[in-house]
């Protein structure tokens, strides 16, 4: 009952300083990927890059959303850039387009896989967040609020601002009193690094073949399990693929 009444508090703290709440607006996030090279033979591990950031921008109001790769951010090429085709493909799967309805709790993932385009239409996770009343941080200028997430399988840390009262986040998190500003994971780190308000307009992505989640789950494992057999017959049953 404390802990209740110290969050209730403290949110409500958080409102009461902010005179005009943004419901809508963009975000610029650092998304950081990491791949598990376990099993791999050791000439290609030593060549497969450990991680990978890219520049996204999430668009969202108080129904809908989308997280993209950020389209004002130009990569800089590297001319030596000499790694195998098969991991900058890799490279590339670990950008993907989420958008979400909240009123009908609809998730649809737009992604590139070994040169074709794919939508993968799911449910938005309920995720059982537990918040921290007492843990908060300051992100790209808003003060914000720990979350947590953890069961036998995923260990997630969230940091949302109550300042931004709309539920929605990068990637496919959501589901806090707040915009998600900080996603931490075993494997992915989001942190926003700029936020604007304003008015968007949401395009919901419909390119690609559509198919549902265990399908795409499947595609992907068989075709590790096809490069696994090029590689020699190593296959890494850990080996960890974007979404």
């Amino acid at each position: 009952m404390r802990n209740f009444l110290l969050l209730s508090f403290l949110i409500g703290v958080l409102y009461v300083n902010v005179t005009a709440q943004i419901q809508s607006g963009t975000v610029i996030y650092n998304h950081t990927s990491s791949f598990d090279t376990k099993g791999m033979p050791p000439h290609m591990a030593s060549s497969m890059p450990k991680s990978a950031v890219n520049s996204m921008e999430l668009q969202f109001n108080s129904t809908q959303s989308l997280y993209q790769k950020n389209p004002n951010f130009k990569e800089e090429v590297n001319p030596n850039d000499n790694m195998p085709r098969f991991f900058k493909r890799m490279r590339e799967m670990s950008v993907a387009t989420f958008y979400k309805d909240m009123n009908n709790s609809q998730l649809l993932e737009q992604a590139s896989f070994f040169g074709k385009d794919f939508l993968i239409e799911d449910s938005i996770s309920n995720i059982k967040w537990k918040i921290s009343a007492g843990e908060q941080k300051m992100i790209a200028g808003y003060t914000c609020m720990k979350a947590y997430y953890k069961d036998s399988t995923y260990n997630l840390v969230a940091f949302f601002t109550p300042q931004i009262p709309v539920s929605q986040g990068p990637d496919i998190y959501s589901g806090l009193p707040g915009l998600i500003l900080e996603i931490q994971s075993a494997d992915t780190h989001i942190i926003a690094t700029e936020i604007k308000s304003g008015d968007v307009r949401i395009q919901k992505p419909g390119k690609g073949s559509k198919m549902t989640r265990k399908e795409f789950a499947k595609l992907k494992e068989d075709k590790i399990k096809e490069q696994s057999e090029m590689w020699g017959g190593q296959r890494s049953s850990n080996m960890r693929m974007p979404h």
